[in-house]
């Protein structure tokens, strides 16, 4: 780096004629992250459907902020009948005994700020510890993006499992070579004469580990459920019972519990205190279900 002028800039170089180089592995190590974030989100954001929420509140931003942050709130304010908001928040009093603060406000990123008690509102919780996922989230989607790199480093191997040597004036029919062969094709080499190249074929010896990194990416996949209370499969061994089986589960159950009861809570206190008649269930497809249910009736129907 040099320094002109009091800033930074790059020192030039013949590879990129002082303008910036584009590293593609960085990239893509970046992407497989975001890809796996993103799956992961969904998944998370997906979990629970809230049944009877007022039409002026976001389902969809409600769970995104719990998922991001931990905590938001619906607000009832004053002067707006059958109105509610599912907002984002932040806390405007000291906590109490139990670690609960009364007082907080509803903001938004337009500049909305509406102050909240439980007067006319209420904070929901994304779970008992009040933590966000999102640490987790990116945890497991750096450890998804690694064993991911990893397969493919060692396909790679699988493909060229040799290194080239040869003499340094021949280099680039050798980077030539070695393109074809990467690329499928067959490999042509024009050579003047028979002694106007010496390769030597250095094999690398790397072991095939396509069965232990897709157990070790189903494994990740397994601890990525348990934290978002998903049911997962597990390895079902010979003689295990179902009360076994259902044993294994119960990590993932207590997960799932910790966070549909916060969610629960929040909706009985709105229920009670204005006669709402908002309910959280973990989230089925019944509308698919009973449409292949009938579907399936009719066209049995027609065959009779």
């Amino acid at each position: 780096m040099t320094r002109r002028g009091g800033k930074n800039r790059t020192k030039p170089n013949r590879y990129n004629c002082g303008n910036g180089m584009f590293w593609q592995s960085p990239n893509h190590n970046r992407q497989l992250v975001t890809l796996y974030r993103n799956i992961i989100m969904q998944m998370a954001m997906s979990r629970f459907r809230w049944v009877n929420l007022p039409e002026t509140c976001d389902a969809r931003f409600l769970e995104y902020t719990l998922l991001t942050e931990g905590v938001a709130t619906i607000l009832h304010p004053k002067g707006q009948p059958d109105i509610f908001y599912s907002t984002r928040c932040i806390f405007d009093s000291e906590p109490n005994v139990y670690n609960d603060y009364t007082k907080w406000r509803s903001i938004g990123n337009n500049g909305w700020s509406i102050y909240g008690t439980r007067e006319n509102g209420v904070l929901v919780w994304d779970n008992s510890t009040r933590f966000p996922l999102m640490e987790g989230i990116n945890i497991y989607a750096q450890e998804l993006a690694h064993i991911t790199i990893t397969k493919e480093i060692n396909r790679f191997h699988q493909q060229i499992p040799w290194i080239l040597t040869g003499p340094n004036e021949r280099k680039q029919d050798m980077v030539n070579l070695s393109k074809q062969v990467i690329g499928g094709e067959i490999a042509v080499l024009g050579l003047d004469s028979m002694d106007s190249i010496d390769v030597k074929n250095l094999s690398l010896a790397v072991p095939f580990l396509g069965n232990e990194l897709s157990q070790d990416e189903k494994n990740v996949w397994n601890r990525v459920f348990t934290m978002l209370g998903v049911a997962n499969s597990t390895l079902k061994m010979e003689r295990q019972t179902q009360d076994e089986i259902e044993s294994q589960q119960m990590p993932t159950t207590l997960v799932r519990s910790s966070s549909l009861e916060c969610r629960r809570e929040a909706a009985n206190y709105l229920n009670s205190k204005f006669g709402t008649d908002i309910s959280v269930v973990w989230y089925e497809d019944n509308e698919s279900r009973n449409f292949n249910f009938v579907t399936n009736l009719q066209a049995v129907s027609e065959t009779l």
